[in-house]
């Protein structure tokens, strides 16, 4: 089994913890004074975690073996694929627009698919 990183693992729990407490903000306790600094400071933490868990991501990719890579690339792409034609489809059913925008969704989940327990392994057992 591998162990999780604990940084990761207590930034995830605060970022959860944040988006907690602004969603009480947002739609439970409207008449709180500070309301839009809470939520300020809630979605750049989230946005600053974000970005932190997707270099962690990177980095530690990085340092897979090639064929362990590949194949992880291999997987992004079939979910990638998979993903966008099931969207093109429901769209052509639904008889909306499609542009290139709308991908980033597929893009987005075939990523975190494909590598998103990247970002909180500790090391490689080789």
């Amino acid at each position: 089994m591998k162990k999780a990183n604990r940084l990761s693992v207590v930034l995830f729990s605060f970022m959860l913890m944040s988006l907690g407490v602004m969603a009480y903000t947002v739609y439970w306790n409207d008449t709180y004074p500070y309301a839009t600094e809470v939520i300020i400071g809630c979605l750049a933490y989230f946005f600053l975690s974000i970005l932190y868990f997707i270099l962690t991501a990177a980095w530690n990719t990085r340092m897979l073996h090639k064929y362990e890579r590949k194949e992880r690339v291999g997987t992004f792409i079939k979910w990638f694929a998979g993903l966008s034609a099931i969207h093109v489809f429901v769209s052509l059913l639904t008889s909306s627009s499609i542009n290139g925008y709308q991908l980033f969704t597929s893009f987005g989940l075939a990523a975190g698919i494909a590598f998103s327990d990247m970002m909180f392994q500790k090391k490689r057992s080789y």
